[in-house]
């Protein structure tokens, strides 16, 4: 874990795409630009033991894969995660969507770039989760779009793209249950550019049980694309069942 951390924390370190400087996580001061400051840092979650062999996330026991690649229709190619979402992190993404600090995009971008290039992903062009119209003027802007725009910024690509509306009003996935985040997409997005025989990445900032990118991959594969691979800055860890009905 700790070359993977330093790795990633180097590679972003030395890019230059300063936010500011405050931490994203506390608001205490930051003397480079990886986003998070001295105290925050070590405990960055990084998602780099197990993971599924299709979504990326976190996984613990003997099982390649989590419960929703194993049991569910899964669209999708393959998935990945720069961090668990929890901790700092999940309060840097809750800031970035919900306090108008669009601007922590940049930095977490980079954390998207690093995780690509070490994977050696190849796609055509990148594409990112939208949002209606409405929500988007309550918000002022999509986190999303402003993550795969500053992704493909710190590389110098030419390939954003804008493939993907949303045309149903749906409620937020966050307060839904696992069978009610899969209905509650149905029909929400249409292909809106011509990607046939393209390899598509999917940028989002959370991956919880997959819904969101599996129903943009369906609709992207059946638009033509050959292949769709999502990328998130996160990913929430596989809940046991106990952990279910509790929250039941």
């Amino acid at each position: 874990m700790k070359k993977f951390l330093q790795q990633a924390y180097e590679f972003v370190a030395d890019l230059v795409a300063p936010v500011g400087c405050r931490c994203l996580s506390c608001d205490s001061e930051v003397f480079d630009n990886t986003g998070f400051c001295q105290q925050c840092t070590p405990k960055l979650p990084f998602n780099n033991g197990k993971t599924c062999l299709r979504c990326g996330v976190a996984i613990h026991g003997a099982e390649d894969y989590c419960g929703n690649c194993a049991f569910d229709k899964i669209y999708f190619d393959k998935g990945y995660s720069v961090f668990s979402y929890d901790g700092v992190v999940k309060s840097a993404i809750l800031k970035m969507k919900f306090t108008g600090a669009g601007r922590f995009a940049k930095v977490l971008a980079n954390y998207l770039v690093f995780l690509a290039q070490k994977h050696n992903l190849q796609y055509d062009l990148v594409c990112y989760v939208p949002m209606t119209k409405t929500s988007q003027k309550q918000r002022r802007y999509n986190q999303s779009e402003l993550l795969a725009k500053y992704f493909c910024m710190a590389q110098d690509l030419d390939v954003l793209c804008h493939a993907l509306a949303k045309i149903k009003q749906t409620e937020r996935q966050e307060s839904l249950g696992k069978q009610q985040r899969k209905e509650n997409l149905v029909g929400a997005y249409k292909c809106v550019a011509n990607v046939k025989g393209k390899r598509v990445l999917v940028i989002d900032d959370v991956k919880t049980t997959g819904s969101t990118i599996n129903e943009c991959a369906k609709v992207l594969k059946r638009a033509g694309a050959t292949s769709v691979v999502g990328l998130t800055v996160a990913s929430r860890e596989e809940q046991t069942q106990w952990e279910i009905d509790e929250e039941i």
